[in-house]
């Protein structure tokens, strides 16, 4: 039986990591697996359709910011026996198949154990009612199967396999790997404990390094970016790690993107992190206001976010926080606040996103409370220039949380939050400069400037 899996184009562009996990357990039951990367290549779409369309079984990766994308692309291969996994899926798969006649099947939570029962069930004509972990259409019915449990031992799974992809065609350049699953915390904001689980689950590092060298060996990667939700939870883990890099003289720079929690980061840490080869860390901020931070319950302080700035820093370790806007008890002027107190502690770079709250969060609960719906939650954009605030209220209007939002990434010089790949560049290039105009004047001469020497990087983001 062959197999096409599809990950539908979206803002935050990479290798979807969970498909080549997928495609990896199916091809060690001897399936035939093709993955359609429309997030990362974007030739052909109408061939492309017209070829998934051949395959027996086709199942979507879906984000609830390519949902609307998913849905495009399920409508043009008219079939209406796909299935469909990712964290949207874990979040909203009853009312995604009450929704769409297209989508049969959804996969809930990690979806290594299901996939391959799904193909066999398939396959021998059997019931989905043995499946544990997915919601189903039978006739006019939605029906939810009993829940299954997370992988216990991540070392048991194969290795990524990225030959599928019709995105890899010349390698990849910049590796990604997942060490860990998992989180413990009890951020107001996040959906990681739903998706992942609450408890942390751990590779060997030893198995870790041999992917890299893999990596390097096979993909012929000069680089890889470790994409856990909590990197560093295990400070111990993380400095053997580094260590065992170290010693294994794999001499490959690497980063940490998604996003490390300042309360697991020590001196000791960042020194070995440097040693090893890491070059770019992101941390979640989410806002400097004492108050605002305060809320969203993440557990840490604003000096342990200080001192994990100060540390990374001084190993000059590139570092990026991570903001929210939005969040309760935020308000214009306190996003604006905390965009000053960025710059005051020593946070060069900033990605500044705004919240959309997820069902079975704490900050979805706060949201029906406290404020004004004005668009479904499915509808919401995190960032880019579909931009839309999910709610509002008497403190922080829709009209400011856009202004905020423009404000500060551009005073951020984060271009990305206003790119459009479907413009020419010299149209994004004139947007980005008159959001400069309205926002920033004052400093347009720094904005040039900083063009200049980081042209090459700028002129990736606007084209892409």
């Amino acid at each position: 039986m062959r197999i096409a899996l599809i990950d539908p184009p979206g803002i935050n562009k990479g290798l979807n990591v969970g498909l080549s996990m997928l495609s990896a357990c199916l091809g060690i039951k001897g399936y035939e697996v093709k993955i359609f990367d429309f997030n990362n290549n974007a030739d052909s779409l109408a061939e492309r359709i017209f070829h998934i369309r051949q395959y027996d079984l086709i199942g979507f990766s879906i984000k609830t910011f390519t949902l609307r994308n998913s849905l495009e692309i399920a409508r043009a291969l008219r079939r209406e026996d796909l299935f469909c996994g990712g964290p949207h899926v874990t979040l909203d798969g009853i009312n995604l198949l009450k929704d769409s006649k297209y989508f049969k099947i959804g996969v809930i939570g990690e979806g290594e154990d299901a996939i391959g029962e799904i193909a066999d069930t398939i396959r021998n004509n059997l019931a989905l009612s043995n499946i544990r972990g997915i919601v189903y259409r039978q006739a006019n019915e939605i029906i939810t199967t009993a829940s299954r449990n997370f992988p216990d031992d991540l070392d048991a799974l194969p290795l990524s396999d990225y030959s599928a992809f019709d995105s890899v065609k010349k390698g990849i350049r910049d590796y990604p790997v997942i060490t860990s699953r998992g989180c413990p915390y009890s951020c107001i904001y996040c959906c990681v404990g739903r998706v992942s689980g609450k408890a942390m689950r751990f590779r060997n590092i030893s198995n870790v390094i041999r992917e890299i060298r893999n990596a390097k060996k096979i993909y012929h990667s000069q680089s890889f970016q470790i994409l856990d939700d909590n990197f560093t939870f295990d400070v111990d883990r993380a400095k053997d790690f580094c260590r065992l890099l170290i010693k294994d003289k794999t001499n490959m720079p690497w980063s940490c993107p998604n996003g490390l929690r300042a309360d697991r980061i020590n001196e000791e840490l960042v020194a070995l992190m440097k040693e090893s080869g890491c070059r770019y860390v992101s941390i979640g901020i989410e806002s400097l206001d004492e108050e605002v931070f305060a809320n969203t319950k993440k557990g840490e302080k604003l000096e342990e976010i200080k001192s994990a700035v100060y540390l990374f820093n001084k190993y000059k370790i590139k570092l990026n926080g991570f903001f929210l806007i939005g969040l309760p008890k935020d308000t214009l002027a306190k996003t604006i606040g905390s965009f000053k107190k960025s710059k005051e502690i020593g946070v060069d770079s900033a990605h500044w996103n705004m919240f959309v709250p997820y069902p079975g969060t704490e900050a979805w609960e706060w949201v029906n409370k406290n404020a004004k719906i004005v668009c479904d939650w499915r509808e919401g954009f995190h960032f880019g220039i579909n931009l839309k605030p999910v709610f509002e209220t008497n403190e922080f209007k829709t009209s400011q949380m856009i202004r905020a939002y423009q404000t500060v990434n551009i005073k951020s010089k984060n271009y990305s939050a206003f790119f459009n790949g479907e413009r020419p560049v010299i149209i994004n290039a004139f947007v980005i400069f008159l959001h400069i105009l309205r926002y920033d004047a004052t400093h347009i001469f720094e904005h040039l400037c900083y063009v200049i020497y980081n042209l090459s990087a700028v002129k990736k983001h606007i084209i892409k």
